[in-house]
């Protein structure tokens, strides 16, 4: 199928609309008009590579400043042109385009090494870009702010130019007697002088015209007035008039040669124009995702995961909160999906959003979805949406419908993504099924990446009879027959046609006739999807609730790993202590005994009793000092509170053992040594009985609040997870993480960082009352 005809299908020119609002240039505009569909996975990496560091550009120094940025293509071309020079006024065009190489060049320049690292490819591409300060120069000293070539451009210019304006103040002194004169005779109607065809001339009555010498050049509109440039200064008027042909010559030999200085640099300033007009569409693409909250995809060999994923189109016209993102895996177990479900329950969209943000990602796009998604390369999309019916061919809907089907039949291969909008549909549904079934079976056996909308219920049953392909709709609200846009893998949708028609309450009699008619078999298949559903729903809320407590446990045992990791340290610490200590009690007693045997060599004078008495003085001496710092170990009873010394946690003993004592902490057992533990102050009793209503870690209350405003990103990680730990630890059910709005390089690290924890049920951005997008609200 023609891209260009898919990328409409799509809307993807609506995408490409909105991002060229943020270019700076015609330049970055119609980079962004030819945006690439790109294959090549090591072309995609890069193209995103650039995508990111543009990015990363944003969050941490605003944006590159590409103001005045102008397209120069065209006089860089006519530069190229024998004996043709550039316009002067355009000289400031290429004046401003020098500066604005000079400075982004400048910018990458000055970037630390550190800074440079997480910018090279952007690096890379501005270090080539050409600046001549000399060019630069040349232009300022020739051309004036107004775009006029200076006086000062050449001497023989200023020469002239000294002459003319001489000459010109002579011919208006001369003028304005000649003027006073006629005006005291009544002969002229104004005394202002005026030009002509490039000469001087003096306003006269027509009836006077014949009393003042000199030649006619025009007359007004009216035929009242002549306007004659008299007769003594018609040769001044010539002196003036050779004198500005040759300011004119003498312009256009200056900006030849400033036009010859620019064509010797034409392969430089054309690379410049390429350089900061990929740019601007790159900074365009950046500025985009940011609007959007995008991230980049993993890349994938085999499936489509779309992870909390929005249309982008939705997106720019409503708040994120109150849309639903679309979650979907495709690839993996199954290649293809057939969704079903009643008109308006947001099947189409899906369909358009996986296709768009195809498109979006592989022309180098961040797409809106969360960054552990994971996206395959196709070398081709087919899209087959809408009504393709066409009087000029004399097709019908059906017959355009199966024309594009039988393309895609042709041109499929195993790098092939397809959408089909309600596949078969226009003809009878048991045929159209069929043939549906025939087209799903042979596209699937293609491997093919296919994902189909229908109504037709046949093919639900033939979806979940049919190896690698999958059942999928979108939840509806029971209670209020309406749809949430949930989308589901695995169970099919149903109508809900006779339930709406109840809504809208139809007659009864007409409603009991109509379900008389219904298939036995159909009745029992929409039943067994009622049902499906019904079950489903027990098993998601079993499900969430037995997350809460793994993730729960999960972060109880997380810290309590990360403490007897700690203890264990200090174990080995104390250990060591001890060596140390009783190395150094043995050095003691050595000494002693060396000091002994020398006194006796001496003086010969101890007695063996004497001797024996100071050994045994200078022993209990050490022997006493270790005592005072021996570990003193308490008597406890079942029950009793009791405080870990380490973890700084109080708990109820459950046991006493022989040498080990059982204490539960946070509703965890724990086997401790009797030394670990001590008796539980009463402000700790308080607080253990309180425990529900009082949540402490380490004598810390636990707050309900994070706020990190004013930090950098790389300094919040251990904040946030520990953060999350300690409310989990304690029961509490939701959390805010305020991080500002500003660039939103904090607001995207915290959602790097709280995407991968699963700890954390769901999270969003506060709303108008509770911060905005400047807070994050997170459920435990």
């Amino acid at each position: 199928m023609n891209l260009n005809d898919v990328k409409n299908k799509l809307e993807f020119n609506k995408v490409i609309e909105k991002i060229k609002t943020y270019c700076y240039s015609d330049l970055g505009i119609r980079k962004t008009e030819n945006i690439e569909f790109i294959t090549d996975e090591n072309d995609l990496n890069a193209e995103l590579d650039k995508t990111e560091e543009m990015r990363r550009i944003i969050d941490l120094d605003t944006y590159l400043d590409l103001t005045g940025l102008k397209d120069i293509g065209e006089l860089l071309s006519n530069s190229k042109i024998e004996g043709s020079h550039i316009p002067q006024d355009k000289f400031l065009w290429i004046l401003d385009f020098l500066r604005l190489s000079r400075n982004i060049k400048t910018y990458f320049k000055r970037k630390t090494t550190q800074e440079t690292a997480k910018l090279k490819i952007l690096s890379g591409i501005a270090s080539e870009l050409f600046a001549d300060n000399t060019l630069e120069h040349h232009i300022v000293y020739t051309i004036d702010e107004n775009g006029n070539v200076k006086d000062t451009a050449s001497a023989e210019l200023k020469k002239i130019r000294n002459e003319i304006n001489q000459k010109s103040e002579t011919l208006r002194k001369l003028l304005q007697r000649i003027l006073k004169n006629l005006s005291e005779s009544e002969f002229s109607r104004d005394d202002i002088v005026t030009l002509r065809d490039g000469r001087s001339v003096i306003p006269v009555k027509i009836e006077n015209k014949r009393k003042v010498p000199g030649i006619i050049h025009s007359t007004s509109a009216s035929g009242i007035t002549v306007y004659i440039e008299p007769g003594e200064t018609i040769e001044l008027n010539n002196e003036i008039t050779e004198l500005s042909f040759k300011e004119k010559r003498e312009i256009e030999k200056i900006l030849t040669e400033l036009t010859k200085e620019i064509s010797v640099n034409y392969e430089k300033l054309k690379r410049n124009c390429e350089i900061l007009g990929e740019l601007d569409y790159l900074q365009a693409k950046a500025r985009y995702s940011v609007v959007l909250i995008s991230s980049r995809p993993e890349f994938s060999d085999k499936e489509t995961e779309l992870v909390n994923a929005y249309h982008p189109l939705l997106l720019q016209g409503l708040e994120r909160k109150n849309i639903i993102p679309l979650n979907l895996n495709i690839g993996k177990n199954f290649n293809t999906l057939v969704i079903t479900g009643p008109n308006a329950g947001g099947k189409t969209v899906a369909l358009k959003t996986i296709g768009l943000l195809q498109l979006m990602f592989q022309s180098g796009i961040l797409i809106p979805c969360e960054s552990h998604s994971k996206m395959r390369i196709f070398n081709k999309i087919f899209v087959n949406i809408g009504d393709e019916q066409s009087i000029e061919n004399n097709l019908s809907s059906f017959s355009s419908h199966l024309k594009i089907l039988k393309k895609i039949l042709q041109e499929t291969d195993n790098r092939s993504l397809i959408l089909i909008d309600e596949i078969c549909a226009g003809t009878d549904p048991n045929f159209g099924s069929a043939l549906s079934a025939g087209i799903l079976k042979y596209l699937s056996e293609k491997n093919s990446i296919t994902i189909v909308t229908t109504h037709t219920g046949n093919l639900k049953s033939f979806a979940y009879n049919t190896p690698n392909i999958e059942n999928a709709s979108l939840e509806f609200d029971m209670s209020s027959l309406s749809p949430n846009f949930h989308f589901v893998t695995g169970i099919p949708g149903q109508s809900f046609t006779f339930e709406i028609a109840d809504k809208f309450a139809f007659p009864p009699e007409l409603m009991n006739f109509a379900r008389s008619l219904i298939n036995v078999s159909d009745d029992n298949l929409e039943n067994l999807i009622k049902d499906l559903n019904a079950q489903k729903q027990k098993y998601k809320e079993l499900k969430d609730k037995n997350d809460k407590n793994s993730k729960r446990l999960e972060g109880l045992l997380k810290m309590y790993e990360e403490k007897v990791k700690e203890i264990k340290q200090k174990e080995k610490n104390i250990i060591k202590n001890a060596n140390d200590e009783a190395s150094e009690i043995l050095k003691q007693a050595n000494k002693i005994i060396e000091k002994t045997i020398k006194e006796i060599k001496e003086s010969g004078k101890l007695s063996p009793k004497q001797i024996k008495a100071d050994f045994k003085k200078e022993s209990e001496k050490i022997l006493k000092s270790e005592e005072a710092a021996t570990v003193r170990i308490y008597e406890f009873h079942t029950d009793d509170l009791a405080r870990h010394k380490d973890l700084q946690m109080t708990g109820k003993i459950m046991e006493i053992k022989k040498d080990k004592i059982i204490i539960e902490i946070n509703g965890i057992p724990m086997k401790v040594n009797p030394a670990d533990i001590e008796p539980a102050d009463n402000a700790e009793m308080e607080k253990y009985r309180n425990y529900d209503t009082v949540t402490t870690i380490k004598n810390k209350i636990i707050e309900t609040k994070l706020d990190i405003r004013g930090k950098y990103p790389e300094e919040i990680k251990d904040l946030v997870e520990e953060f999350i730990i300690n409310a989990v630890n304690e029961g509490i059910k939701e959390i805010s993480i305020i991080h500002g709005k500003g660039t939103g390089k904090l607001r995207s690290e915290v959602r790097k960082i709280i995407s991968k924890n699963n700890l954390i049920k769901s999270y969003r951005y506060g709303n108008w009352n509770e911060g905005d997008t400047g807070v994050t609200i997170i459920e435990l």
